[in-house]
C-alpha cells in the first residue's frame, strides 16, 4: 500500500429477528473491492433484543456483536453509533433482512471520499425498486413525505425514509447527541436534524428488494409517527453539548472516590465524571478529605474535588461503619451553600441521602441518585444482624427520594422494581471501559495463569481462590496466580499462602497506579477469576472481557457480573466452593488460545456512557 493507511468503514446493521438473512447481508459487502480502494470494513450487528439466533450468526458470519435490550430502531441505532471506535472515517447503516446491496456501498461512500458532502442518503424512490418490494400505499407515503422534508426543511435527499445511510464519522458524532426516536421514526428524525445542523447532503440512486418473512413496519401506525417527527422537528432548536454544558454544574457527592478507594462504583464516577468535564459541564464531587495534603479542595482530570468532612473510617471490622455514614451525611447539609443545577448523590450509605434531598427541596432542585445495588430485608438481616431491619427501611425510604434514580447496572435497576417497587424515572447508565486505551495495551511479560484484581474484603472472597490455587497445585505446580490489591484482608491472606505453601504459585501485588498497567496484566492472563458474592454491576470482570479474557464468577443472587457472562463462552458462572473454581480454572487454562470476545464489550465505552448519564440530567 506504499505506506498509505486505509479508510475505516463501520457498517452499523440494526437486527430483530434476522437469523434467516444477517448472513447472506455480512457477506455480499464487496471486500476485495474495498481494499483496492484502500478502504477497510467492520460490521456491527446490533441485536435488539431478538428472540432468534441473530447474535450466534451474525458472530459466526464475522461481526462484532452489540447487545440492546430496548426494543425498537432508534434504540439499536444508538447502542450501534455509541459502541464505534474513534479511529473510524465512515459509518454506513443498512437494514439487516437484506433488503438493501450491500455490493452497492462504495457508490454510498463515494461522495463522502470526494467531500461531495457530508451525508449520503440511498434513494429507493431515486433508484430501482424490484417488484413486490414496496407496496403503492407505502411508495405514496414515502413520496409524500419526501416532498414535505425537500420543501419545509430545504433538504437535498429524495428519499428520507430509507434504511441505507452513510457518514463521515465527524458529521454523525454532531447529529448523535440529538437523536431521541425509539422507533421507525428514526430516519426522519436524522434527516430533518441534519438539515436543521445544516449538514451537506446528498442523495445517490439504491437498489431495494423484496424481504423474506412480515415485515416489523406497521405502515399506518408508524405513519402517525413519522408524521408527529416530521411535525416536531419544525421547532427544534440547535443546542450543541457545549452550550448546554457551560450552563450547569453537576454535583456529585460520594463519601468515597477513585483513587483514593478502588472500587468499582469509585471508577465510575471517576470516569463518568471526568467525561463530563470534558464535555464542558462545570463538574464537582463533594466527598471525605481522602488526600494527604490540607487544601479542602483540588483538581483533577478537570473536576474539583471537595473535602467536605474529614477522613472517617469506612469499615468497622468487616462491615460498613454506621458512624461514618452518619457523619458524612451530616456534612452533606454544608450544601446548603453550594450553588448547583444537578445534584447527584451515591446510594451508599443511604444517610448523605437524607440530607442531600432536603438541600435539593429548598433549592428547588430535582434530586438525583445513583444506585450500585439493591438489597432485600433478608439480605439486610444476613449482612448485620438484627440491625438490618433498621437498614432495610433506610434504604427503602431512601429509594423513594430522588426524582430520578440512575441504576448502575441491569440487575440493580430490576431489584429496584422487583423488592422496592421503585419503577417509574428509573434510568440505566451501566459502568464501562475505555475501549481506546485497552486497544493499545500489549500484554505484560509476566508469568500468569489466574488473575485477580480488586479490593481485599470479605465479600471478595479471595481466600477461597487461593483454596482453588491449592487444590490444582497438587497436580500442577507450575501454576501462577496473580492478585493485585490492598484491604483489611490482605495480612490474612498473606499469611493463607503462606501456610499452603504456595509462595511459588500466588504472588500478591499492590493496587497499579495506571489502568494500561492493569490491562497489561489481564491481557497476559489466561482466566480472570471474581470469587466476588456481591458486584453491583462487576467493572473489573468487564474490563477483563474487554482484554479478552475469559472471567470466572459466582452464581450468587447479588452478583450483577453474572449477567456479563455467557457460561462457556467468555467465561463460566460457577458455586461458591473452591472445587468449583478450580474445575472452571483448570478447563480455561486447557483452552489452547483465548476465545474471541473482546469486540463484544465494545457498547460499555465509557465515552457513549457519560453521554448517557448526561442525557438522564436532561430529563
Amino acid at each position: 500500500m506504499n505506506g498509505v493507511i486505509p479508510k475505516k468503514i463501520a457498517i452499523v446493521i440494526p437486527c430483530y429477528n434476522e437469523a434467516a438473512s444477517i448472513a447472506k447481508v455480512i457477506a455480499k459487502f464487496p471486500r476485495m473491492k474495498l481494499a483496492k480502494e484502500l478502504l477497510e470494513l467492520c460490521v456491527y450487528v446490533v441485536d435488539n433484543n431478538s428472540t432468534d439466533e441473530t447474535a450466534v450468526v451474525a458472530r459466526k458470519a464475522g461481526a462484532i456483536v452489540i447487545q440492546e435490550k430496548k426494543v425498537g430502531k432508534g434504540h439499536a441505532l444508538r447502542a450501534g453509533f455509541a459502541a464505534l471506535p474513534e479511529d473510524i472515517d465512515y459509518v454506513v447503516m443498512l437494514d439487516g433482512d437484506d433488503t438493501y446491496s450491500p455490493e452497492e456501498v462504495l457508490r454510498m461512500v463515494e461522495p463522502l471520499q470526494s467531500d461531495f458532502c457530508d451525508v449520503v442518503v440511498g434513494s429507493r424512490l431515486g433508484g430501482r425498486i424490484q417488484t413486490l418490494a414496496m407496496t403503492l400505499f407505502n411508495r405514496l407515503g414515502n413520496w409524500l413525505f419526501t416532498a414535505a422534508v425537500r420543501v419545509v426543511y430545504r433538504a437535498n435527499v429524495t428519499d428520507v425514509l430509507t434504511g441505507y445511510f452513510a457518514w463521515k464519522k465527524e458529521a454523525l458524532d454532531s447529529l448523535y447527541p440529538h437523536l431521541k426516536s425509539d422507533g421507525f421514526a428514526i430516519e426522519m428524525e436524522m434527516v430533518t436534524k441534519m438539515a436543521r445542523l445544516k449538514q451537506r447532503l446528498a442523495s445517490v440512486p439504491i437498489s431495494y428488494h423484496p424481504r423474506d418473512g412480515e415485515s416489523h413496519l406497521r405502515p399506518v401506525r408508524d405513519g402517525i409517527r413519522i408524521l408527529k417527527m416530521f411535525l416536531k422537528n419544525l421547532t427544534w432548536k440547535i443546542r450543541t453539548r457545549q452550550t448546554q454544558a457551560h450552563s450547569r454544574k453537576i454535583v456529585f457527592v460520594s463519601d468515597t472516590v477513585y483513587p483514593y478507594m478502588m472500587g468499582g462504583k469509585e471508577k465510575r464516577l471517576h470516569e463518568i465524571s471526568k467525561r463530563l468535564a470534558s464535555l464542558g459541564y462545570d463538574v464537582h464531587i463533594y466527598t471525605m478529605h481522602w488526600w494527604k495534603s490540607s487544601e479542602k479542595t483540588r483538581v483533577e482530570n478537570g473536576v474539583t474535588l471537595h473535602a467536605i468532612s474529614r477522613y472517617y473510617d469506612l469499615y468497622q471490622g468487616d462491615r460498613r461503619a454506621i458512624k461514618e455514614g452518619i457523619l458524612f451525611g451530616l456534612a452533606c447539609f454544608k450544601l446548603f451553600r453550594v450553588p448547583f443545577d444537578v445534584l447527584d448523590v451515591d446510594h451508599m450509605p443511604f444517610f448523605p441521602i437524607l440530607s442531600t434531598w432536603a438541600v435539593c427541596k429548598l433549592r428547588r432542585r430535582k434530586f438525583y441518585g445513583t444506585w450500585h445495588e439493591a438489597l432485600s430485608r433478608q439480605d439486610w438481616k444476613s449482612y448485620m444482624g438484627s440491625g438490618g431491619v433498621v437498614a432495610a427501611l433506610i434504604e427503602r425510604i431512601s429509594i423513594r427520594l430522588p426524582h430520578t434514580i440512575t441504576a448502575a447496572s441491569a440487575q440493580t435497576k430490576e431489584l429496584l422494581a422487583s423488592i422496592h417497587g421503585r419503577v417509574e424515572r428509573v434510568g440505566l447508565v451501566a459502568s464501562g471501559i475505555d475501549v481506546g486505551l485497552i486497544a493499545t495495551v500489549q500484554p505484560a511479560s509476566v508469568d500468569c495463569d489466574v488473575l485477580y484484581v480488586g479490593r481485599l474484603v470479605k465479600d471478595k472472597n479471595v481466600a477461597l481462590l487461593i483454596q482453588a490455587i491449592s487444590k490444582i497445585a497438587k497436580n500442577n505446580s507450575r501454576i501462577r496466580c496473580v492478585i493485585i490489591g490492598k484491604g483489611e484482608e490482605k495480612t490474612r491472606l498473606e499469611c493463607q499462602v503462606q501456610r499452603l505453601k504456595l509462595q511459588k504459585n500466588v504472588t500478591l501485588v499492590a493496587p497499579l497506579d495506571d489502568a494500561a498497567d492493569v490491562y497489561a496484566y489481564m491481557k497476559a492472563a489466561k482466566v480472570f477469576c471474581s470469587a466476588s458474592i456481591r458486584e453491583g454491576f462487576g467493572i473489573v470482570s468487564l474490563e477483563a472481557l474487554g482484554c479478552g479474557t475469559p472471567v470466572i464468577t459466582i452464581d450468587s443472587p447479588a452478583n450483577a457480573a453474572r449477567q456479563l457472562i455467557q457460561d462457556g463462552q467468555n467465561g463460566s458462572i460457577v458455586p461458591l466452593t473452591s472445587a468449583a473454581l478450580a474445575r472452571a480454572i483448570e478447563y480455561w487454562m486447557r483452552q489452547a488460545q483465548k476465545p474471541d470476545i473482546a469486540g463484544d464489550v465494545a457498547e460499555h465505552d465509557w465515552d457513549r456512557l457519560a453521554q448517557k448519564q448526561a442525557e438522564v440530567y436532561m430529563l
